[in-house]
């Protein structure tokens, strides 16, 4: 049988992009100035629709449709200067997807939460005092036992908060947090030609915003919003969601209240949840039919082989902390997956090795002519390699060996890599790893070698590498995927990504604070100021109390992962018939595969069955009603949060991923 043809997405040729006006910048700020305090009320206060826990960044795409809908038409018609160009209507997007990665999920929250903790729930039961806060650097956490009293459960009345004891613990995370994000802009620079334009990866994420802005320089309301197909797709999850938020303030009401089946299978060791989220399948749709089937094929194929481990009583029992895959053979797939993780990034550099050879040639060779990409590829490559060594020179103060903390920031970047490549090949708007890296030091060096110091210290890179719900690599990427044809002005797309991520960043932290002080941040949100905040003091003195040598057996599962996902890249590669993508066996394991097999499955079979009976026109219209699935998701949970807000309700909460 003759296999179906794979549609890439398809964009019009138009001319150079224009250098974007340095006022702009102003407009982006402010929009991010709501974000980063929006978000954090509405995660603290109102309790709605998370519109900021996801690398997606729904709060961006939501402020986009509004301003493309309501205000730039409006601008367009007052007068004609007033209204942004296409590549300024994309700067401000950009800067709303950076924004967006940090108030809750991102930075902020855990920040605030983690750096606070240690102090605030120490107890002679938990025995903290001894363990490990004799050997966290101080500079790093925030103390003060009226303060964290003041924070965590409300300045009385008559007292006034003390703000003092933050100031010098949020400065240091702040130069670890920059150094991040500069190595990871600069990072993103040197891959966009090879993702872009060599390996012409999808990035179905982008494929929604670019076709908002298609062709608005010439008209007030582009031909986007005037596609009746695309209203259709939007009115089906908008709908579905409203009837739900209405039957929330009028539980009389009839609603659509989403059921997702469960099924217990393997003697109850596993279970599968079946549920359709049309966000997912709508990103699912956008990419190839390869990439989709090999993420549920995969997902379920580890299901199989985790309940027959149960099964058989094969376990793989590591204590490896927070976010890393548990179980009796979680730890065994964890490792799997950072094998094939590791893997990927080293077929990625074999693959564009002609492009990363004239990357290097062009920032550290002499006497070269300026084809108009050395300046920026010497400045991406010092970037890099700067922000890398105070990243190293951070940790080693902190406690890590010196030795020690290149592997944990190498390994970071590696997973930021993978997850970043999951997300602009495979469609997975959100994705998090089966391991993270103090999960790989841990198992693979012991606690022994760490050090009690370094125990402590890797404890607390869970602020900056741990929950990965959002991490700022996506957005980043997405950005500069955006302006890669842009011939002047990419200083200013800098610094205005940037100065979006500082202004969020001191904006979220400011509101976050006030909230904390005003109403107890332990009575507000209690995963993050009773959960989160002692994740880092808890796995420290588990391991110190358990100490463990290096684990061969884990180092074993990585090398397996490496060889299998290493046989799955060459067969995808060598071979046109081989069905399967290498994608969907890194990805795995996560834990939010639960809830993303189920669409992809879908959208593969939609898929399919339209390019078998069909043909490429009616693939690029049915293209509409997905853009209308996204945003309708999207819209409907923003929408109701408004409302939420207006009128004081809390709990009402539309899922977006």
């Amino acid at each position: 049988m003759k296999p179906a043809p794979q549609i890439q997405p398809i964009e019009s040729a138009r001319p150079a992009l224009q250098a974007p006006r340095w006022g702009v910048l102003g407009l982006g700020l402010a929009l991010s100035a709501i974000i980063g305090a929006a978000t954090p009320y509405n995660e603290m206060i109102v309790k709605g629709s998370r519109l900021g826990l996801s690398s997606l960044t729904p709060a961006a795409f939501f402020l986009f449709f509004i301003w493309l809908l309501c205000i730039h038409p409006l601008l367009r018609t007052l007068r004609p200067t007033w209204a942004l160009s296409r590549v300024e209507l994309l700067l401000i997007f950009g800067m709303m997807m950076v924004a967006t990665a940090i108030p809750t999920r991102g930075v902020t929250g855990m920040m605030l939460s983690m750096i606070s903790g240690s102090y605030y729930y120490v107890s002679s039961e938990n025995g903290w005092a001894d363990l490990v806060l004799p050997h966290t650097p101080t500079w790093m956490v925030v103390k003060g036992e009226v303060g964290l009293r003041h924070f965590y459960e409300g300045v009385p009345k008559g007292e006034t908060p003390d703000w003092a004891p933050w100031v010098q613990p949020l400065l240091a995370w702040f130069i670890l947090i920059f150094a991040l994000w500069i190595a990871l802009m600069c990072l993103t620079v040197i891959l966009r030609k090879q993702w872009v334009e060599r390996e012409r990866l999808p990035f179905p994420v982008m494929q929604v915003p670019l076709a908002m802005v298609e062709e608005e320089a010439q008209k007030r309301l582009g031909p986007f919003f005037k596609d009746r197909l695309m209203w259709v797709g939007f009115a089906i999850p908008f709908l579905i969601g409203s009837l739900d938020a209405i039957h929330h303030y009028f539980p009389t009401f009839p609603a659509l209240v989403e059921q997702t089946p469960r099924f217990e299978l393997f003697r109850g060791a596993i279970t599968v949840r079946v549920r359709l989220n049309p966000l997912m399948f709508g990103f699912a749709y956008l990419v190839n039919t390869r990439v989709s089937l090999s993420l549920w094929f995969f997902y379920l194929f580890n299901v199989c082989l985790e309940g027959t481990l149960s099964v058989l009583g094969i376990t793989h029992k590591e204590q490896l902390g927070n976010w890393t895959q548990s179980g009796p053979a979680g730890t065994i797939f964890a490792h799997q997956s950072m094998g094939a993780m590791l893997a990927l990034v080293g077929f990625s550099l074999w693959a564009g090795r002609q492009h990363f050879s004239d990357v290097i040639h062009k920032a550290f060779g002499k006497n070269i002519q300026d084809d108009g990409e050395l300046i920026r590829y010497r400045k991406a490559v010092f970037g890099l390699l700067l922000g890398w060594m105070v990243m190293i020179c951070w940790l080693w103060q902190s406690g890590i060996p010196l030795w020690i903390a290149p592997v944990v920031v190498l390994t970071a970047f590696v997973v930021f890599f993978a997850l970043t490549r999951s997300i602009v090949d495979g469609g997975l708007a959100t994705i998090v790893p089966a391991m993270i890296p103090l999960g790989f030091t841990l198992s693979a060096f012991g606690t022994d070698t760490l050090g009690v110091a370094g125990v402590v210290a890797m404890g607390f890179t869970l602020v900056w590498v741990g929950d990965l719900l959002t991490f700022m690599m996506a957005p980043v990427t997405h950005a500069v995927r955006i302006f890669g044809d842009l011939q002047k002005g990419r200083g200013r797309v800098f610094w205005g990504l940037f100065s979006a991520m500082v202004c969020s960043l001191v904006i979220s932290i400011g509101t976050t604070l006030t909230l904390g002080y005003l109403h107890g941040a332990a009575n507000l949100h209690r995963q993050y100021f009773q959960g989160f905040a002692q994740y880092p003091a808890s796995l420290a003195s588990l391991k110190l109390r358990n100490p463990s040598p290096p684990n061969w057996g884990g180092w074993a599962w990585t090398g397996l992962g490496m060889l299998i996902m290493s046989l799955l890249t060459l067969a995808s590669y060598r071979f046109a018939w081989w069905p399967l993508h290498p994608l969907g066996y890194m990805v795995s394991p996560a834990w939010i595969m639960t809830s993303l097999w189920f669409p992809f499955l879908v959208a593969w079979l939609f898929k399919t069955l339209l390019l078998r009976f069909g043909n490429l026109a009616l693939y690029n219209r049915s293209r509409s009603i997905i853009y209308g699935i996204i945003l309708g998701q999207i819209v409907v949970a923003g929408f109701w949060l408004a409302i939420d807000f207006f009128t004081g309700t809390t709990d009402n909460r539309i899922r977006v991923y």
